[in-house]
């Protein structure tokens, strides 16, 4: 504020675009420097030069979500899960074998198929389900 001699006054000075850019990435820290140029009316360049002067990032990440697996950050690259590895760990499931007892994983589209064509009963291995077949037709 200056003081005008005339009326002896306050008179606010005038913002500077600096400023305005600075008040913008303080109240809202996540906003990209285009959206900051288009707000003031200036170019892009000018808002990233300030924004250097200031110490400030001129790039700020963008977030695609969390993975549904795990809860990391998703990359770009991907929509559902963070890596490859997330997504096969969640395309498979644990089933216990009817015969023997055992815990095997199966990719849930296998699995998916066979319950479509009926099976009553899921097996560990081919051994199982022989025995397992020769087991539940004698009952």
């Amino acid at each position: 504020m200056v003081m005008s001699p005339v009326l002896e006054r306050e008179v606010p000075l005038p913002i500077t675009n600096r400023e305005r850019v600075l008040e913008l990435r303080e109240s809202n820290p996540t906003l990209a420097a285009v959206r900051i140029a288009e707000i003031l009316d200036i170019t892009r360049e000018r808002v990233r030069q300030i924004l250097k002067d200031a110490g400030l990032p001129t790039y700020i990440p963008r977030h695609y979500g969390f993975c549904k697996l795990c809860g990391q950050d998703i990359p770009a690259t991907r929509t559902t899960y963070c890596s490859a590895k997330c997504r096969t760990k969640a395309s498979q499931i644990t089933i216990s074998c009817t015969f023997c007892g055992n815990s095997k994983t199966l990719r849930r589209s296998a699995y998916n198929a066979q319950v479509k064509r009926g099976y009553k009963y899921m097996y560990c291995s081919v051994e199982c389900r022989q025995r397992g077949n020769w087991a539940f037709r004698n009952k």
